[in-house]
C-alpha cells in the first residue's frame, strides 16, 4: 500500500537562507557604530600647594609647599611633598610638631579614547611634648586645567561623539588629637570654547566615599576645557596639655577616574537596526507557521 504524500500548503516566497542573511546583515549594520574619536591635549597647567601655621607655648611656626609641574605633550602632571619638624619651646615647656604633606594631580591622554585623571592630597601631623598647643590651620589647594580637542580617527568633522566622565572619590580621616574640623572638596567642570558649562560634579563629605558619572555630547573638531580642583582645610583645636603618647592627625582625600569617548548613533542607524529586528521577527513567524 502506497502512503499519501502531503505537500506544504504554503511555500516560502524567498529562499530561507537568503532572508536570514539579509535580516542578520541589517541588524549587524544597525549596531555597528563608527569608531569613536579621540581627545588630545592642546594646552594645560597643574598648580597648587599647602600653607600651614600653628602656635604652642607662646611660639608660632609656619610652613608651605608647592606642586612642581612635569607635564609632557600627552600627560599633565604635578606633584609636591614636604616633611618637616617644628619645636615650639617657651614658658619652660616644649612641644614638637612633625608634619608630612604630599599631593599630586594628573591627566593622562596617552590613550586618546580613554583618558585617565587623578588628584589627591595626604596630610599627617604629629604632636608630642609636655607643653600646650594653641591650635593651627592647614590649607591645601590643587588645580588642573586642560584644553582638549576632539580629534578624528576616520570620522568627518562634525560627527557627534559622547564623552563619559566617571570615577570615585574618597575621604579618610583618623585623629587622636585636638581636631576641630576637616573640609575636603572636589570640583570637576567641563566647558565649551565659549566658557559655557557643559557638565559638572562636586563632592565630597569628610570621611565618606562617592562615585560619579556624567556625560555630554560634542562633535569631532570641537574644543573643550576641563577644570579639576581640590581644596581641603584642616582646623586644629587647642589643647591645654597633649596626650602622654602624643596626638596624631592623618587625613587623605583622593579622586580618580576616566574620560571615555564613544560614538553617538545617528537616527538612520537606529532605523536600520529596527529594520533588522523586524526582519528577524518576520523570519521567526514564518518558521512557526510552517
Amino acid at each position: 500500500m502506497r502512503l499519501p504524500i502531503r505537500l506544504p500548503t504554503r511555500l516560502p516566497t524567498q529562499p530561507l537562507p537568503t532572508l536570514r542573511r539579509l535580516a542578520l546583515t541589517a541588524a549587524l549594520l544597525g549596531t555597528g557604530l563608527a569608531q569613536a574619536a579621540g581627545l588630545a591635549i592642546t594646552s594645560g597647567s597643574v598648580a597648587g600647594g599647602m600653607a600651614f601655621q600653628a602656635d604652642a607655648n607662646g611660639q608660632q611656626r609656619s610652613s608651605s609647599a608647592s606642586l612642581v609641574e612635569t607635564s609632557s605633550r600627552t600627560v599633565l602632571l604635578g606633584a609636591g611633598a614636604l616633611e618637616i619638624g617644628h619645636v615650639l619651646a617657651g614658658n619652660g615647656q616644649s612641644t614638637s610638631l612633625n608634619q608630612l604633606w604630599a599631593a599630586n594631580a594628573s591627566l593622562d591622554a596617552t590613550a586618546a579614547a580613554n583618558l585617565k585623571f587623578e588628584m589627591g592630597a595626604t596630610s599627617v601631623l604629629e604632636l608630642s611634648g609636655n607643653g600646650q598647643f594653641g591650635g593651627g590651620t592647614e590649607r591645601s589647594n590643587l588645580v588642573l586645567e586642560a584644553g582638549l580637542i576632539v580629534n578624528s580617527t576616520g570620522e568627518t568633522t562634525g560627527t557627534p561623539v559622547r564623552l563619559v566622565f566617571s570615577g570615585t572619590a574618597d575621604s579618610l580621616v583618623n585623629t587622636t588629637g585636638p581636631l576641630l574640623d576637616v573640609q575636603p572638596t572636589f570640583d570637576l567642570v567641563v566647558r565649551d570654547a565659549d566658557s559655557n558649562i557643559l557638565a559638572s560634579w562636586q563632592g565630597l563629605a569628610v570621611g565618606t566615599s562617592a562615585s560619579f558619572s556624567i556625560s555630554l555630547d560634542t562633535r569631532v573638531g570641537d574644543s573643550l576645557w576641563i577644570s579639576l580642583s581640590h581644596d581641603s582645610t584642616h582646623l586644629l583645636g587647642s589643647a591645654a596639655r597633649l596626650a602622654a603618647a602624643g596626638d596624631t592627625l592623618d587625613a587623605t582625600a583622593l579622586l580618580s577616574g576616566t574620560v571615555l569617548v564613544t560614538a553617538v548613533p545617528e537616527p538612520e542607524t537606529y532605523a536600520l537596526f529596527l529594520a533588522g529586528l523586524a526582519a528577524l521577527c518576520l523570519l521567526q513567524m514564518r518558521r512557526r507557521q510552517r
